[in-house]
C-alpha cells in the first residue's frame, strides 16, 4: 500500500508539473515583440542570438508587448544571474507595465511583474536602473560579469506575443557618472530625462554613460576596466598625437570584441547598414579635470573624436554638453570650433552651455541642488534647460 501510495503521489506532482506548465508562455528575447534599446546590449551570438540579450549600461532598456484575454494574467521576467561572483551585490532594475512604475528592485532568476492589469494588450519596459561600478566592460574572450541578462518573458496561457518595432530614429547618450546617474534615486538622471522626452517625438535612444570615464579617462573603479571614450597618445599642443583604439570604448558596446559599428565602418543600432544615429549627446570632460589628465590629450581627443563621430554617422547631430560644472569649458569650445574650420560642410555640430550658474549651484553646500554629482532636483532643472534646446537642433536638421 505505501508502495502504491508513493507511485500516486509522483504521478499526482506530475500532473500538477504538466499543468503548470501549460499555464506559462515564454517570449523569448528574439522575438518580435521584444524592442531593446539601440547601441546597448548584445547576446550569445554576437548582438543577437536567441537564448539571452545582455547589458551593462545603466539606462538601458527594453520593452515586450503581449495581449490576454486572462482575468488575472501574469508575468515574470526571467534573468540568467549565473555571471554574478558568490557575494556580489546584484545590479537593480526598475521596470513600467502600462504605467505603473516599481524600482530598485535586484536582479534574481525570476521577477514577478506586478500590477498586470486585466484582459487587454499590455506594454513591460525594463530599465537597468543602477549596478556596482566594476566588472561590467570584460575583456577579449571573456564576457563582462556586471550586467541584466534577459532570458525572456513569462506569461500565461492566455496570452500572445504582439510584433512591435524600434523607432528608426534613435539618440546617443555618451557621459560619465552624471549622465549615469551616479548621485540619483528613481530615475531621475537627465539622460533619462531627456531619453523620455526623445521618445514622444518618436525616438529610441541609448544611454552609454560610465562612472570615471572621460574623453581618455578609464571608466569604473580605478583602476577601471571601462576604456576612456577616444584614448590618444603622443600628442602635442592639443591638436597632433595617435588614436589608441585598444584603449578606446567609443566603437565598442563591451569588452568581449563586440563592435558598435556595422560593415561599413557607421555606428550602428542593433548590427545592421542604415542604423546610424539620429543625435549625439557627450557630456565628458568632468574627470579629465578632477584627476588631473593629460590637458594636451584630452584636447587632441575631444578634436578627433568630432572628426571620426562625423565619418561614422554623417547626418547625426553631434552635440557637446558642456558639463554642468564648466570642467573644460574653454577647451570643448575650441575644440568644435577647429572642428568647424576643419570641416567647413559640417553644420551639425552643437554646444549646449548651462553656464556659470548651473556650476554656481553645484557649488553652494545646501543640499538643494547637490554637488559634484547633481541630486534629483538638480538633474531636472538641467534637463529642463537641455530638452527645449535639443528639440530646436532636432528641427533645425530637420528644415
Amino acid at each position: 500500500m505505501r508502495f502504491t501510495h508513493t507511485i500516486i503521489t509522483l504521478l499526482t506532482l506530475a500532473v500538477q508539473v504538466s499543468l503548470q506548465a501549460a499555464e506559462t508562455v515564454t517570449i523569448p528575447v528574439q522575438s518580435p515583440a521584444m524592442v531593446f534599446s539601440p547601441g546597448n546590449w548584445t547576446g550569445d551570438e554576437g548582438r543577437g542570438g536567441n537564448v539571452f540579450r545582455q547589458t551593462w549600461n545603466p539606462g538601458a532598456y527594453f520593452r515586450v508587448t503581449w495581449e490576454t484575454s486572462a482575468a488575472k494574467p501574469t508575468a515574470k521576467l526571467l534573468l540568467d544571474i549565473s555571471t554574478y561572483p558568490q557575494g556580489f551585490k546584484a545590479p537593480q532594475i526598475a521596470y513600467c507595465i502600462d504605467g505603473i512604475w516599481k524600482t530598485k528592485v535586484n536582479c534574481t532568476n525570476e521577477i514577478v511583474i506586478e500590477d498586470v492589469p486585466a484582459i487587454g494588450w499590455h506594454e513591460l519596459t525594463v530599465f537597468l536602473q543602477q549596478s556596482q561600478q566594476l566588472e561590467r566592460w570584460g575583456s577579449e574572450g571573456k564576457s563582462p560579469l556586471n550586467v541584466l541578462r534577459v532570458t525572456g518573458l513569462q506569461v500565461d496561457a492566455e496570452s500572445k506575443p504582439v510584433a512591435s518595432a524600434p523607432a528608426k530614429k534613435w539618440a546617443w547618450i555618451i557621459g560619465d557618472s552624471i549622465t549615469e546617474g551616479i548621485g540619483t534615486t528613481e530615475l531621475a538622471v537627465y539622460s533619462h530625462l531627456v531619453g523620455q522626452a526623445l521618445q514622444t517625438q518618436g525616438f529610441e535612444y541609448c544611454v552609454s554613460a560610465c562612472g570615471w570615464s572621460g574623453w581618455i579617462h578609464r571608466g569604473d573603479t580605478p583602476p577601471g576596466d571601462v576604456p576612456g571614450f577616444y584614448a590618444i597618445t603622443n600628442s602635442v599642443n592639443g591638436t597632433g598625437g595617435v588614436h589608441d583604439d585598444a584603449r578606446s570604448r567609443w566603437n565598442k558596446i563591451d569588452g568581449n570584441n563586440h563592435s558598435l559599428l556595422d560593415s561599413k565602418g557607421r555606428i550602428s543600432g542593433y548590427g545592421q547598414t542604415d542604423e546610424e544615429p539620429t543625435l549625439i549627446t557627450i557630456n565628458y570632460g568632468t574627470n579629465e579635470a578632477i584627476h588631473k589628465s593629460n590637458p594636451s590629450d584630452t584636447k587632441a581627443s575631444m578634436v578627433q573624436s568630432l572628426a571620426v563621430l562625423r565619418k561614422s554617422a554623417p547626418k547625426a547631430r553631434i552635440v557637446v554638453i558642456i558639463p554642468f560644472g564648466q570642467y573644460y569649458a574653454a577647451e570643448l569650445k575650441d575644440a568644435v570650433t577647429i572642428h568647424r574650420k576643419n570641416h567647413a560642410s559640417d553644420k551639425s555640430v552643437y554646444i549646449i552651455d548651462l553656464g556659470p550658474e548651473a556650476a554656481r549651484g553645484l557649488a553652494v553646500k545646501n543640499s538643494v541642488m547637490g554637488g559634484l554629482h547633481p541630486n534629483d532636483r538638480g538633474h531636472a532643472l538641467f534637463a529642463a534647460k537641455i530638452i527645449p534646446r535639443l528639440m530646436e537642433i532636432l528641427s533645425e536638421g530637420s528644415r
